[in-house]
This record gives structure tokens, C-alpha cells and sequence, in this order.
């Protein structure tokens, strides 16, 4: 058996049963004794790498003495006289094409303020697929709405439009694609869809910014969209979030909704709303992040070749993208052959030893345990016969491939070298799993 050290260091959150000590099923021989194989690092091997390089926002000179001269000003937020929040907007807006932009604290306040400000029926069903980040469901339930599962389709492993129209009722009122890891869902139907039944098109760009479907940009789709700008996506201001739309009155109750559901006049209650707003450093680091967008599109997209040719023999499946469409690469998912499926956690403990990033997949949203058991009292508001299914059997093709996927580390802040790095750490440990399994 293939041990494994009791910790590691990684400056990223793991799933249970990542970095610690378990036995790795399958695997029985206890040294790596080929000549071709060498040691892991988990084992005490040397690392393919000495130390792991961070995969830090790029920040210009610039935006540096920009947030200085703002801190200088003492105006920290927009509504005490600030003005790079109202800019970072309208920049945003611009580069999507879209008419307005509201920043926010962070990508779960963006989905929020989008349900909200859509006006969605309350306790209405909502389409959301298996292979999403838990936000884009969690910010439904707080905003009364009732999340249906939805499977992935085979090739591009994004929402399938199939299993959406089989799932539309009475009861739907939206459908949100979510474009994980910069995988665009194939929006072409999806909007389609949507208008045949009526219903409201939210998508999560939350890891997309930048990606196409079929020569359109994400998040230009629907009603509205919802960004993430958190530490490592393609604009990073350490937290943040901002949605984008063509609709007045959407924009108008966003940011109402986002800043205590206040309008602009200081006893201009509307509703009850939240504190949900960015800061003017965040909205010069966003700005700035901004500027370059097109630039870390390109190297992510060339970092991302590279890592596929090196892997290209290795038994890895890679995503398939639609023709016209792009990758936003906010990281390289992959699939690990079959054969390893049930290593696959031991797999990406052992990369990470070797000083390189790679994460397993965020797991199946009926894999959260409070989900699956519809713990929050949304669910217990609803009539047996109007509670969705999550069942073992829905959305089966997502429990598949999120079992077998790993995300490989594509930025910010990488280069050529780096992904070298990662090419030989991921070759040496799948080789050694591989060897080491049959």
C-alpha cells in the first residue's frame, strides 16, 4: 500500500479524507522500487518542485499607488463620496456590452441580489446542475426559491438542456447554468429553452469571466449574470462579486437590495436588503484586474494547451468544447482513467506533495449532506408532493464524472515553467498509481 503522510501543507480547503491518513484501496505494494517510477513526495521522496509557487493576483504598480491615493482620501466607499465603485461598473458593464454593472462583496451576493432582483415567484423550482459550486444553490434557498437538479452531458460535462426540459413543471420559474471552471454550458438551447417556457436566465460566471459560447460571451445570455471576483479568478480582488444586465429595473433593485434595500434618497427604504457592497479598494483592484482580462484570457488558454499536450498519453479525458466556444480555464479540469477512480483523492494529495496545485472536483451538490437531506426549512415550508428529488439516481452522469475529476491550477500569476512543473508531478503520480494498481 501506497502510505501516505499524516499532513501536508496547502493553502486551500480539502474536502474530507484530503491530506490525512487513509488507507488507498487497491494499491498493496508498500515501495517504489522500478527505476522509471521514483518516490512520492507524500512517501518522503523529493518533490518535483522545492517549494510550491502561490498562484497570486497579478497587481500592477499602478493599482497599487491608485489604492494608496485612495486610502489617502479617506473616501473608502461610494456612498461617503467615493467614486472607483460607480467606474469599476461601468468599465464592467462596457466590457460585456451589457447596459448596467453591481458591484458587490462577493460572488454568493451576486446570485443572491440576481434571485432576489429577478422577482421570482416565491417557492418556485429552479434548475441548477449537479456540477456547481454550492453558492449557486445556497443563494436560492435564502431567496425562497426551490433548487432542481439537473444532470450534465457527456462531452463538455456542463448543464444538459435534455435534462432541463424533462425537468420543467408548472412549478419552474428559472433555469441558472453554471459555468464551471470556465467550461461554457451550451447556451444556444439553454436560452432557447428558457424562452419556449417562459422562464428567467440567470448564469453563473462565477469561474467563467471571459469564456464563449459559440462566439458570445458568457454572462450576455440571459436577464442577468453573476461574476465572482475571489482570490484567484480572472479578476481578484481578494472577495468580491458584481452582476451584470440590460434590464433598468433589474440593476435599480440589485443594488437596492445590496445596500440594506435602500434606494437613493436617505429615507428611501424600498425593502429588506442586505450589506452586500464592495469597497473603492476593491473597485480599483477590480478596475485594474479588468484592464488586463484579455491578457490573462491568453495565457491561461496557452497555459492550458501546454499542460494538454504534455498530459496527452497519460489516459487523462479533458472537457470537450463546443466549436466557436472558449474555455476560460479558471482551472484545467480533467478526468482520471477509470482505473483510478477510487484513488483519486489519494492522487491529488499525492501532486500537491510534489509542490504543485490541483484540487479534486467540488463534489456533487447532492453528495452535501445537508442538502440531500433538505435540512433547511425551505424545504419543510413545501408540500411532500412539491419537494424536488434528490434521490441517489438524480443527475447520475455528474456523479460519474465528479468522482473521477481533477482541477489543475491554470492562475493567476503562472507561466511556462509552472505548468512544466505540473506536467511532471501529475505524469509521476499517475504513472506510480497506475504502476502500482495493476
Amino acid at each position: 500500500m501506497l502510505p501516505v503522510r499524516p499532513e501536508f501543507q496547502s493553502d486551500e480547503p480539502r474536502p474530507e479524507g484530503i491530506g490525512r491518513f487513509r488507507r488507498t484501496r487497491g494499491i498493496t505494494v508498500t515501495t517504489n522500487t522500478r527505476p522509471d517510477s521514483g518516490m512520492l513526495a507524500i512517501n518522503g521522496g523529493s518533490p518535483v518542485r522545492a517549494t510550491k509557487k502561490a498562484a497570486d493576483p497579478v497587481i500592477a504598480e499602478a493599482a497599487k499607488e491608485e489604492a494608496l491615493r485612495v486610502l489617502d482620501s479617506g473616501q473608502l466607499a461610494r456612498f461617503y463620496g467615493g467614486t472607483k465603485v460607480a467606474e469599476f461598473e461601468a468599465a464592467y458593464a462596457a466590457w460585456f456590452g451589457r447596459r448596467h454593472a453591481v458591484a458587490v462583496s462577493s460572488g454568493t451576493a451576486a446570485l443572491h441580489v440576481s434571485y432576489l432582483a429577478a422577482r421570482l415567484p416565491e417557492h418556485s423550482e429552479v434548475l441548477v446542475p449537479a456540477n456547481a459550486y454550492v453558492s449557486a444553490l445556497s443563494a436560492l434557498i435564502q431567496a425562497g426559491l426551490v433548487p432542481v437538479i439537473v444532470d450534465i452531458d457527456p462531452a463538455g460535462w456542463a448543464m444538459d438542456p435534455a435534462d432541463c426540459a424533462r425537468k420543467i413543471s408548472d412549478r419552474t420559474s428559472a433555469i441558472v447554468p453554471v459555468h464551471m471552471y470556465g467550461q461554457p454550458c451550451p447556451m444556444t438551447e439553454l436560452a432557447t429553452l428558457a424562452r419556449q417556457h417562459g422562464l428567467t436566465l440567470v448564469e453563473d460566471c462565477g469561474q467563467a469571466h471571459g469564456a464563449l459560447w459559440d462566439g458570445t460571451k458568457t454572462g450576455t445570455f440571459g436577464l442577468a449574470a453573476a461574476f465572482s471576483l475571489c482570490c484567484r479568478k480572472h479578476i481578484a480582488v481578494g472577495e468580491g462579486g458584481i452582476v451584470i444586465t440590460d434590464d433598468e429595473r433589474f440593476a435599480d433593485t440589485a443594488r437596492a437590495l445590496a445596500h440594506k434595500g435602500k434606494g437613493t434618497g436617505w429615507f428611501d427604504y424600498r425593502e429588506m436588503g442586505f450589506s452586500y457592497n464592495m469597497t473603492e479598494i476593491q473597485a480599483v483592484l477590480g478596475r485594474w484586474q479588468l484592464s488586463r482580462l484579455e491578457t490573462e484570457l491568453r495565457t491561461r488558454t496557452k497555459l492550458a494547451e501546454l499542460l494538454r499536450a504534455g498530459l496527452a498519453d497519460l489516459g487523462l479525458q479533458f472537457p470537450e468544447v463546443a466549436p466557436g466556444s472558449t474555455h476560460a480555464y479558471f482551472k484545467q479540469n480533467a478526468l482520471l482513467p477509470a482505473r483510478l477512480a477510487a484513488h483519486r483523492n489519494a492522487i491529488v494529495d499525492a501532486v500537491r506533495a510534489e509542490n504543485v496545485g490541483c484540487d479534486p472536483s467540488h463534489p456533487h451538490l447532492l453528495d452535501i449532506d445537508w442538502i440531500r437531506e433538505q435540512r433547511p426549512s425551505l424545504y419543510r415550508a413545501l408540500p411532500a408532493e412539491h419537494r424536488p428529488d434528490y434521490g441517489r439516481n438524480t443527475a447520475p452522469l455528474a456523479r460519474g464524472v465528479l468522482s473521477r475529476q481533477i482541477c489543475i491550477e491554470m492562475g493567476p500569476g503562472l507561466d511556462e515553467e509552472d505548468i512544466d512543473y505540473t506536467i511532471k508531478a501529475i505524469r509521476k503520480v499517475v504513472t506510480i498509481f497506475d504502476q502500482e494498481a495493476t
